[in-house]
């Protein structure tokens, strides 16, 4: 299941006791601070999460494939996210559990 902002705001919300409002505009603040600063400095680290940087595309050549007509794909920046030691760690123990799940209920499942 995707979250998107709200969830957030609501998750965080309900751990705090702080009123939806408080933690959206503390939301969304943080993330204006974060986007404010990948384009400054081009790089973010949160320690135990992970680093936001932005990367650069180079211009290319490339082919439209229904008029084989040769264009010029401009250069661009894109962010790249490259999680910390402690989400992969999480991220992964949840996959093996959700694994072992699926294992045992298969296993209880009565053979036909």
């Amino acid at each position: 299941m995707t979250s998107t902002k709200k969830d957030i705001v609501k998750e965080v919300a309900a751990r705090t006791g702080f009123d939806i409002s408080s933690v959206k505009n503390i939301v969304q603040t943080m993330f204006d601070a974060m986007c404010e600063g990948l384009s400054k400095d081009g790089n973010i680290e949160i320690r135990n999460f992970g680093i936001f940087k932005v990367k650069s595309t180079p211009a290319r050549k490339a082919r439209n494939p229904k008029t084989s007509e040769i264009i010029t794909v401009p250069a661009k920046r894109h962010i790249s996210f490259k999680p910390g030691q402690e989400m992969k760690k999480k991220i992964n123990d949840e996959a093996e559990a959700q694994e072992a799940r699926a294992r045992a209920a298969e296993a209880s499942m009565p053979e036909m």
